[in-house]
């Protein structure tokens, strides 16, 4: 082989060396460390001989004598987790907290959702991470906010959407920022060996709108890690926070007794905001602005002609508030005369079963039946109020759901059916006003 020949080759060896360098790693500043290195002896060297381990030993040195890089997680774990570089805010003591943002996603019974922690099994907590320090956040020059961290969080470890399946609690201006600090001293974690003393959580809280999440979160949750972040829980379930505080890691502990007291007044607010609507007084349908109606029904198995006359003949409703809890009703169903009632049904929280009798349009057969059936309230971006009221039934036929919500001054129905010979959903949407 030629000087010229070996030359070359050590200068492949070299360019080799510094893209596997760059695989191995990918934080900027070790980068940046490792190439230096590499260029000064590189021009030191210049037209001698290039020792291709060379820059193996470089890559040994940097592995296994330099500290661990900021944003990298050091623990004692199996494996080595990359964490993004979190903002941080500096005590009066000089004492360095890991900012951090936790999505607090509260159900129509005041529970909120948790996840249990994959390989640790009992490690019930709800979403969290930091903030974000890099200041290019949706491609833009503002730095990430608390709000911002908890919509991204919760979409990343359970897979679920602001404005979809969930909405920002409305917070009366009265309750100041939820947050606490909670120490990460003698834990051996890479906080503490990135020199936090610990993290600042603050709670964001939201409100389940997704009626299959409010009746089981596993069914809409996906544990898989969004966003290309890597998965961290194996389960997902709704629990009070009296629960959360008794089974929590008990480091932290104290973050979830302050959301639970700091809750309180939000928990009074939404019971106030349910018993708020007022559906109270006589409803007519206006078919003339109702979308969807005929599709609804001949998804239930009515034929079209049939369909096409029970979606413009009248539909009235009488509501009234139950005497036993004045966020349930009492609705009177009235005949197409809107004279003579046809039944009459309390609507309780919770579950029910509701027994009728012969032929029923929307249950199914002719003979009656028992429809189980289960009420909740739910946050509604489409509300004047955010808020509506729900009916999930499990038919013959097939599931429902009924949101009613008040929109404008009118009553807004909008039913989802599921029929039980396919997976198909089949939506409508009914505009009733009072008469």
């Amino acid at each position: 082989m030629t000087h010229f020949e070996i030359k070359f080759s050590s200068w492949l060896h070299c360019f080799y060396f510094l893209w596997l360098l760059r695989r191995v790693y990918s934080r900027p500043a070790m980068q940046t460390s490792v190439l230096q290195t590499t260029a000064k002896t590189t021009v030191k060297q210049h037209l001698s001989f290039l020792n291709p381990m060379f820059l193996g030993r470089v890559a040994m040195s940097t592995l296994f004598d330099s500290p661990a890089p900021t944003g990298w997680n050091s623990s004692s774990s199996n494996h080595h987790h990359k964490v993004k570089p979190s903002q941080f805010v500096i005590d009066e003591d000089g004492l360095k907290w890991r900012l951090c943002a936790g999505a607090a996603v509260f159900n129509s019974r005041n529970e909120v959702l948790v996840a249990e922690r994959i390989g640790k099994p009992g490690s019930w907590q709800a979403p969290q991470g930091g903030v974000d320090a890099n200041s290019n956040f949706q491609h833009s020059q503002t730095l990430e906010t608390v709000t911002d961290a908890a919509i991204r969080e919760l979409f990343e470890e359970v897979g679920l959407k602001n404005d979809s399946q969930v909405l920002l609690e409305q917070i009366d201006d009265n309750v100041g920022p939820i947050r606490c600090r909670y120490s990460t001293k003698g834990t051996g974690s890479w906080l503490e060996k990135e020199g936090f003393a610990g993290q600042e959580l603050n709670w964001v809280v939201f409100r389940c709108a997704d009626a299959m999440l409010e009746r089981n979160p596993s069914l809409v949750c996906q544990l898989k890690g969004m966003n290309g972040e890597a998965p961290e829980f194996s389960a997902v379930k709704w629990e009070s926070l009296d629960w959360v505080v008794e089974n929590v890691w008990k480091n932290k502990v104290r973050p979830y007794q302050v959301l639970r007291d700091a809750i309180r007044p939000i928990m009074t607010q939404w019971d106030e905001r349910c018993r708020a609507i007022d559906f109270s007084g006589q409803w007519a349908r206006d078919s003339s602005r109702s979308i969807g109606v005929v599709e609804g029904l001949v998804s239930r198995g009515i034929a079209d002609e049939k369909a096409i006359e029970k979606a413009i003949e009248p539909y009235i409703q009488f509501w009234k508030r139950a005497t036993t809890d004045d966020r349930e009703w009492v609705v009177t169903t009235y005949e197409a005369n809107g004279v003579k009632p046809k039944r009459e049904l309390h609507y309780p929280l919770g579950h029910f079963e509701e027994a009728y009798e012969g032929k029923s349009t929307l249950f199914g057969g002719n003979d009656g039946g028992v429809v189980s059936r289960h009420c909740f309230y739910l946050a509604e971006s489409d509300s004047d109020d955010k808020i509506a009221h729900v009916t999930f039934s499990e038919t013959p036929r097939g599931e429902e759901l009924a949101a009613r919500y008040m929109k404008n001054g009118e009553l807004i129905l909008r039913r989802t059916f599921w029929h039980s010979w396919g997976s198909n959903k089949v939506e409508s949407t009914e505009v009733f006003t009072r008469c």
